[in-house]
């Protein structure tokens, strides 16, 4: 089963304000002078690959969960861990350390394999973890806005 990604207005911000500015310093320096053109190509390749790759991720940000394993793909950045090896998922949280194949703020936190963290951020958290649930009801599932101490470590 397919999930999108939650596309968050920080995120969109980022895309839109990184895509002008480099536009607007590409377009104003190719304007402003006389040199040869072959000497700005690797300039004028680096300015739209940087937007062309936020992009990517901004647009093919989706998690599935199918043949025992939960798979993210992030733009470029892909991945997947086994259903049967997370031991907790904590919703409702933002992890800023780590990887992160999210677009959105407020997702949820995979533990897996005792020390290790996957960030994720599906358009309904309750969907995906009531289907995480059905296939490995052993998952301790929490609440980080039920926490005393939001953003704490949980044992």
């Amino acid at each position: 089963m397919r999930f999108n990604s939650k596309k968050g207005v920080l995120m969109l911000i980022v895309v839109v304000f990184v895509t002008t500015l480099l536009l607007y310093l590409l377009f104003s320096s190719l304007s402003n002078t006389q040199k040869n053109l072959a000497m700005w190509i690797p300039s004028i390749l680096l300015m739209l690959a940087v937007p062309v790759f936020l992009l990517w991720i901004y647009v093919q940000t989706y998690y599935v969960l199918e043949d025992g394993e939960l798979k993210y793909v992030s733009g470029p950045i892909r991945g997947s861990v086994k259903i049967a090896r997370i031991e907790q998922v904590i919703k409702n949280t933002t992890l800023w350390v780590g990887l992160k194949p999210a677009t959105a703020r407020n997702g949820i936190i995979v533990k897996y394999d005792n020390y290790n963290e996957l960030y994720i951020s599906p358009a309904n958290n309750e969907k995906f973890i009531e289907k995480l649930l059905e296939l490995n009801p052993d998952i301790v599932v929490k609440d980080d806005k039920d926490d005393i101490f939001p953003g704490a470590p949980i044992n």
